[in-house]
């Protein structure tokens, strides 16, 4: 029993010294694979793609490259790493290539020789991976899209050895293939912010926000800053750039124009000066001069996702107000966009649809899963979907991914570009379709990447695998990607945004919608100042726009829609303490028992306010009706309070205002009183007590003397 075990130990440490054989010794490039590191386990490495030469393999290419950087995020040492390229079978359908993306599947058709790193690495340790291999070796000869997979093992400290990391993605072959009828195709370049940061908006202040990370994304390198300079850098492909059309969130346009005049930023130990004005400015600038006469696109407000925002219960159009901000984006970027479009992300319910249509948008662009494209005259809009075969592509380039080795957005935008190549002729379907790319709304992705992919589609024009379209052309075709061949994901869903409308936790709905309930109050109470002429719509937009930001479909937890609907709370409180009552700091004498109460009304807002003064914890006191009081725009004055002093002696009464509705102004105020005089209650009792004195005491007098007079007589 004892020499079987040994045999089988020797068995075991030869296979794994075959597994993990020196790169380019003889018979390497035909090992199997390590066995897959068990799900569950711990993390131990991770892979990243840098380069990928070429994305798009032509008549010219004879080999192709892989740099890639392996990092240790283990907590052991990982020795014996090594990696090779793997590849799949040809994707020949849509419906095939849509469930590679879902789940890869085997890469067994064709592989490179083992590379190796030549040293351990420790935790935090990174090294370089550089594969070359020749397309007949990988079985990269015929045109088509294939799997391709960047595997990667080793061995850990205290374990065996297993593929501990890997990547998936897509590679086309275009080889001599022209399309006869090549796909039209459009592309949505989306400007827009991870998640909303205004957390308060005064209007006669600096903007807060929730964190200085947009400051970083303006800048050189940012996030933003790349979709701006990569768009700009291919102005002068005229084909390329008129087939782009810029979608912008109006929200971001407001935030980084406020940025520019100044800003804060909320910390844990208060406000501080925001440091990225400058690159605001420079990068409100360089947007400008991207988009100047061309394709412009609205997003909703805030990424609004309009089903959730249409169950706030409101009178005011919500939907409406986070689908019309066409004069914030002509007032920032000083052009127009396209009149009636609206590309807003989520699940769209029909009460949404119809409150958008009734706001005056006409044309909705969403997923396939979202709504049937076509007419839809009982919504009163026309839908256009993108391609959700393309959208899987881009599944993983939002901001939002997980940082897993799957979830690169360099490798998002590859399998996007393969996802059009094989619309455009590279597989076994019919050709010709109607292709709008639509990346995520907060696509992460680098300039580079950016750049590469753009000139992937170049290149796929010039070999007439696609035309490129102006959107306005790809809305008038109807890009109705599900109608036309009904291809999707398995199950119908694409990973571009949710298919299903967002439902907001309940206490956040019931929030936002006291929320709306108290500004409905406040704007009842308000009126324009004739001598400021300031309209209360705009002083109240703020906090509707504070509502928008907390149904913004960009919450990537709970936890930040939470605080943005505090947020919005907060907003409501702080412009109602615009509004205050003030006492004497000293006790108030009051002189008779009629005597007026001071107090000093000040109202710090730019319009006129009605309010109603109230008085509570006063026995004392008999207040007088009291009349509600207009208040002028930023205004003191000075009220005197009818009461009837009730008792003498020194008590405190509460004063506070509200609007005529009922919503609290500002803060309660003390009023110290004195009372030297008897209220109207006291003399009666004292009179009545002076009364029934002298009474018995004349009735006392008189039987003293009728009893003397009784003894005399």
């Amino acid at each position: 029993m004892r020499k079987l075990a040994a045999f089988g130990l020797a068995l075991l440490f030869l296979a794994g010294q075959a597994l993990f054989a020196a790169p380019g010794s003889p018979g390497s490039a035909g090992l199997p694979s390590a066995l897959a590191q068990p799900s569950g386990s711990e993390r131990l490495l991770r892979v990243r793609v840098d380069e990928l030469t070429p994305r798009l393999v032509g008549t010219g290419d004879t080999e192709v490259r892989v740099v890639a950087t392996v990092t240790n995020v283990g907590d052991r040492p990982v020795s014996d790493i090594v990696s090779r390229i793997q590849v799949g079978q040809r994707q020949a359908t849509a419906a095939q290539l849509a469930q590679t993306l879902a789940e890869p599947p085997p890469s067994e058709s064709g592989r490179s020789q083992w590379v190796g790193v030549p040293r351990r690495l420790g935790p935090g340790d990174s090294a370089q991976l550089r594969i070359t291999a020749p397309l007949a070796q990988l079985g990269l000869t015929q045109p088509g899209v294939y799997p391709l997979l960047l595997n990667v093992n080793g061995t850990p400290a205290y374990g065996g050895p297993a593929r501990l990391a890997a990547v998936n993605l897509l590679l086309p072959v275009l080889g001599d293939v022209s399309g006869s009828t090549p796909a039209s195709v459009s592309v949505l370049w989306p400007i827009a912010a991870r998640e909303p940061k205004v957390v308060s908006a005064p209007h006669d202040g600096k903007v807060v926000l929730s964190d200085d990370t947009l400051a970083g994304e303006l800048a050189q390198g940012g996030r933003l800053h790349a979709v701006v300079a990569a768009a700009e850098s291919r102005r002068t492909d005229s084909a390329l750039f008129g087939s782009l059309c810029f979608a912008v969130d109006p929200d971001l346009l407001e935030t980084v124009n406020a940025m520019t005049r100044g800003y804060l930023v909320r910390t844990g130990s208060g406000t501080v000066e925001g440091k990225g004005s400058e690159s605001a400015r420079r990068w409100l600038d360089d947007l400008r001069a991207l988009v100047a006469n061309h394709c412009v696109v609205e997003i909703p407000y805030a990424d609004a996702d309009l089903s959730a925002l249409a169950e706030v219960e409101t009178d005011f159009d919500l939907v409406g107000e986070a689908v019309t901000n066409g004069a914030t984006i002509l007032d920032l970027l000083r052009l127009e966009p396209a009149p009636g479009v609206l590309w807003p992300r989520g699940g769209l319910t029909p009460t949404a649809v119809r409150a958008a249509a009734d706001a005056g948008t006409t044309t909705v662009i969403t997923g396939p899963g979202d709504l049937e494209a076509g007419d839809h005259p009982d919504l009163g809009v026309r839908v256009a979907t993108y391609d959700s075969l393309v959208a899987a592509g881009f599944g993983h380039a939002s901001a939002r991914g997980s940082d897993t080795a799957g979830e690169q957005p360099g490798v998002a935008t590859q399998n996007a570009v393969a996802a059009i190549a094989l619309r455009g002729g590279l597989s076994d379907e019919a050709e010709g379709r109607t292709v709008l790319v639509a990346p995520p709304h907060d696509w992460n992705v680098t300039q580079g990447d950016l750049g590469a992919m753009l000139d992937s589609l170049t290149q796929l024009h010039s070999r007439q695998l696609v035309h490129l379209v102006s959107m306005s052309e790809a809305l008038e075709a109807g890009t109705a990607e599900g109608a036309q061949s009904g291809t999707g994901l398995p199950g119908g869903g694409h990973r571009n945004g949710a298919s299903e409308p967002t439902e907001l936790p309940e206490d956040v709905l019931a929030t936002l919608s006291r929320v709306e309930e108290t500004v409905a109050d406040l704007s009842s109470a308000m009126s324009v100042d004739p001598t400021r002429q300031y309209d209360p719509v705009n002083l109240l937009r703020p906090l509707h726009n504070a509502v928008i930001r907390a149904t913004s479909a960009s919450w990537r937890d709970t936890r930040g829609r939470r605080d943005a609907t505090e947020a919005a709370a907060s907003e409501v409180r702080q412009l109602s303490g615009r509004v205050t009552v003030t006492t004497p700091s000293q006790p108030v004498s009051l002189a008779s028992g009629s005597s007026p109460l001071p107090v000093t009304l000040r109202n710090d807002l730019p319009v006129a306010v009605t309010v109603r003064i109230k008085l509570t914890n006063s026995p004392g006191l008999r207040p007088s009706r009291i009349e509600d009081t207009p208040l002028a725009a930023n205004s003191s004055v000075s009220r005197f309070i009818p009461a009837e002093t009730l008792r003498s002696g020194r008590f405190m009464v509460n004063v506070s205002l509200a609007t005529p509705g009922g919503t609290t102004l500002g803060h309660t105020a003390r009023m110290e009183l004195m009372s030297t005089e008897f209220g109207v209650v006291t003399v009666v009792l004292t009179a009545t007590a002076g009364a029934a004195l002298v009474f018995l005491s004349g009735r006392q007098i008189y039987r003293r003397v009728k009893t003397r007079g009784e003894e005399r007589g």
